[in-house]
């Protein structure tokens, strides 16, 4: 199932998500965007593969910025929120992830990658709220591959040490995908976590003592690299 999303949608992309009926952008130039974009995050991919990580931040960097652009002239153009296919912000979201990713790894911590994860729960939000207005109109169930957003939210949360927050969605992931194992793997950890370096945290997740907290949430990512398939790794 993966990997035939993952052939269909994006190509380069590991967590592709169909949740509605796949659609290309109701627009020709938006269309256009979107197709650069979705080449920008392949070879964004393949600079990360090859080690570049600097070269590959930008590169998913510019991904999601065309995905934005493919999203505004739709909404300039006049084109409705229920026609414009869901793809586009979850390229979008996850794009940011991924150079979010790259910078804690990177141990660039600060401004820019703040700013590159809240623009991924910004679009992995619109992409879940495509999907429940899709549902409530068409008087049909929500597609129960909206977990893979979930699972992407609880990725983002991680990487900025919201521990607590990451917990409650990969809770929602086994709500949606009971068989998941890499969520319950994942809360497994963040609750041993939380318990060893239980001076680190606040109870709402978040880390304080700022030298400190970057060493914690890098042996963090260490860690948990057993839930690989939350995001494209690139490797």
């Amino acid at each position: 199932m993966r990997d035939a999303l993952r052939a269909g949608l994006i190509g380069g992309l590991a967590l592709a998500i169909h949740v509605t009926t796949h659609a290309e952008p109701a627009i020709p130039f938006a269309n256009d965007l979107y197709a650069k974009a979705v080449n920008e995050n392949v070879r964004a991919s393949k600079l990360e593969r090859r080690g570049k990580e600097t070269d590959a931040i930008e590169a998913y960097e510019l991904a999601g910025q065309l995905s934005e652009g493919a999203l505004t002239e739709a909404e300039q153009a006049g084109v409705p929120p229920e026609s414009r296919p869901p793809e586009v912000p979850y390229l979008c979201a996850t794009s940011y992830l991924h150079a979010g990713r790259l910078l804690t790894q990177m141990r660039q911590e600060g401004r820019r990658k703040e700013e590159n994860l809240r623009l991924a729960i910004k679009y992995l939000d619109l992409v879940e709220k495509i999907e429940i207005e899709r549902a409530q109109r068409t008087s049909t169930p929500i597609n129960p591959e909206i977990w893979r957003v979930r699972n992407a939210a609880g990725y983002v949360c991680f990487l900025r040490g919201e521990l607590a927050q990451a917990r409650l969605h990969y809770g929602a992931v086994l709500e949606l995908n009971p068989s998941y194992r890499p969520a319950e793997q994942a809360i497994a950890e963040i609750n041993k976590l939380e318990q060893q370096e239980n001076e680190l945290f606040t109870p709402q997740g978040r880390t304080f003592q700022k030298e400190k907290n970057r060493k914690a949430l890098r042996e963090i990512v260490k860690t948990l690299r057993l839930v690989r398939d939350i995001v494209t790794l690139g490797r």
